[in-house]
């Protein structure tokens, strides 16, 4: 920038001082000035105008950048109000979402649950098959399988000696009651 700004400025002194001198001529039909001696002296009011022309192209030049500056603040005062108007929005749509905040909550199920009670009377060990999971009486015991889900299950007894007793059969089991299933001698 300080490269064009002094290449500016020699151009427009040597065009000022070709200007004031009679401006540029055909060298060619004329003869060559001889050169300055102390008994020719260059004019002095030349040499003020040129300075004074100098000090104009300054003055336009810093005119123009103050311009240039002013425009720059103009567009970022500008952007700086957008921003704000958007901030302004921003606020009154959190403001409207706060106001119209609803909060919820739920108990989840308790899932429904039953116990199945193996009452063994028989003088024999037993194995009991409970929705496939197999659940061991001794003789003259009584076992009691909690939380087993209410609805229908399967079950089975097998007692030691004797093979199958009570083939697989499906029952309802309901929540929060117990259901007996009951091993005796026959």
């Amino acid at each position: 920038m300080k490269i064009i700004y002094s290449i500016t400025m020699i151009a427009l002194i040597g065009f000022s001082y070709g200007a004031s001198f009679g401006g540029i001529e055909n060298t060619s039909d004329k003869k060559p000035e001889p050169p300055i001696t102390p008994e020719k002296k260059l004019d002095v009011t030349n040499i003020d105008a040129i300075q004074a022309q100098l000090k104009e192209i300054q003055l336009s030049l810093q005119s123009i950048k103050s311009a240039d500056h002013e425009l720059k603040l103009k567009k970022i005062e500008a952007e700086i109000n957008i921003l704000k108007d958007q901030m302004s929005r921003m606020e009154q749509a959190i403001s409207k979402l706060a106001a119209t905040r609803v909060a919820a909550s739920f108990t989840p199920a308790v899932p429904a649950n039953g116990t199945i009670k193996i009452a063994n009377t028989s003088n024999a060990n037993t194995s009991v098959i409970i929705n496939g999971k197999v659940y061991k009486a001794q003789a003259n015991q009584t076992l009691s399988v909690p939380n087993q889900n209410a609805g229908d299950f399967t079950y089975e007894v097998l007692a030691d000696g004797f093979g199958i007793i009570q083939k697989q059969t499906t029952r309802s089991l309901a929540a929060n009651e117990t259901f007996t299933i009951n091993i005796y001698p026959r």
